[in-house]
């Protein structure tokens, strides 16, 4: 009997080595798909909640200044019209409505505002586009101010509510002489001035306070004379009147103070290539020295964080919202800023706002592999609905207590 060597492979061997090998490389294929979805799911999660901490941590550190004018807070200084609160600003020192018109941001009895995207509030369902747009004044309630909202850039989104913040910096530099007249002077322990000039290169509106009143202005001119900072105030510039023989200010107490006004809204980021991200932006203006506009600082608002699709907010008010009587210091529930006793153009009725709650929409900034949600999640009650493009996305909610909003602290 003759034995035959197998030299090769049958073609039944070979189909049967193929199938395996194939369904193999399948699983390989498989495994690395999933690995790769699993890779961005977790990358969009950690870049959303990087992001999250960033930008409620800025909201958190400016909103608790609002209200701060030196070592009284401004509810102490506009209670039932106790006043000591002046602003050189105005034409009439006891109508704060007497601020120009291109000068909004300069409405320094507002230390807190809000403005709510139309048909975004608890109640409502707020579709959202993978490809946010910018808004027109007229589509936040109450209506943005024209020159306030032109001046911003770039410009506010549709349905993302906008929040303004007023106050004096937590850095401050000693006075030591004050003048009246016009030109009225100021001089300022020229060694602590550098921390007047840290987040503001070439500050112009500044306040002067001590524990007893305050008074906001332009400085219409700096000078360095003998070791000291002297700073000239007079009626020019965006000041409309000077100081008076009424601005008295204690020795000793006194201090100048940078005065900030800013605004926290959502706006796109041009990434090139034709893609806009939404991003959370902070606007910051200042008027130089000597000059006769109000502008934003660096011509464009800061970028805070990226990839903030939407941002609702909710304002809690004293149970007395008459400005004319006495606050108790107890919140009795949160209103939109539409919604705001005894009204939302009242600078009153936010002057008795004592805290507020912010809801922040993020998602990752590339696709990440996500499903569609089954439910629509909600931002302060606010029914999200979201485009189905594979990014993740997710809502953060905070309550920010106003320190120094809050009568009796």
């Amino acid at each position: 009997m003759s034995r035959r060597l197998q030299l090769g492979l049958s073609l039944i061997e070979l189909m049967v080595a193929l199938l395996l090998s194939g369904l193999l490389i399948l699983g390989l294929v498989e495994i690395f798909s999933a690995s790769r979805a699993s890779y961005q799911m977790a990358q969009g999660l950690a870049r959303a909640q990087e992001s999250s901490r960033f930008a409620i941590d800025a909201l958190q550190r400016d909103a608790r200044m609002s209200g701060h004018f030196g070592c009284v807070s401004d509810q102490a200084h506009f209670y039932a019209g106790n006043g000591m609160f002046g602003e050189l600003f105005l034409s009439d020192r006891s109508n704060y409505t007497t601020v120009p018109a291109d000068r909004l941001p300069l409405r320094f009895d507002y230390s807190v505002r809000g403005y709510e995207a139309a048909n975004s509030g608890p109640a409502d369902t707020l579709n959202l586009s993978a490809n946010p747009v910018e808004g027109n004044a007229g589509d936040w309630v109450p209506a943005v101010e024209g020159p306030f909202f032109t001046a911003l850039n770039p410009r506010p989104i549709r349905g993302s509510d906008i929040l303004v913040l007023r106050f004096l910096s937590p850095e401050s530099a000693e006075v030591t002489g004050f003048t009246t007249g016009n030109p009225a002077t100021i001089r300022v322990n020229s060694s602590q001035w550098g921390v007047l000039t840290r987040a503001v290169e070439n500050p112009g509106l500044f306040g002067i306070a001590d524990c007893r009143s305050v008074v906001l202005f332009q400085a219409n001119a700096l000078a360095d004379v003998t070791g000291a900072k002297v700073v000239t105030v007079g009626s020019s510039g965006v000041n409309q009147i000077s100081f008076d023989g009424s601005d008295t200010f204690a020795s000793g107490q006194a201090r100048l103070y940078r005065a900030e006004t800013l605004v926290y809204y959502i706006g796109l980021k041009d990434r090139g290539g034709g893609v806009k991200e939404p991003t959370l932006f902070r606007a910051r203006f200042n008027a130089a020295p000597g000059t006769a506009a109000v502008s934003l600082v660096g011509g464009t608002a800061e970028e805070i964080v990226e990839s903030v699709e939407n941002m609702q907010l909710l304002f809690a008010q004293d149970t007395v919202t008459d400005p004319a009587q006495p606050p108790t210091g107890v919140i009795d529930g949160v209103r939109t800023a539409a919604g705001l006793l005894p009204a939302s153009d009242s600078s009153g009725g936010w002057q008795r706002v004592g805290g507020m709650q912010v809801g922040l929409l993020i998602r990752s900034t590339d696709p990440a592999s996500a499903q569609q949600r089954t439910t629509a999640p909600r931002s302060l009650g606010t029914q999200l609905t979201l485009p189905n493009d594979q990014r993740y996305r997710s809502v953060y909610e905070t309550n920010i207590a106003l320190r120094n909003r809050l009568y009796g602290n």
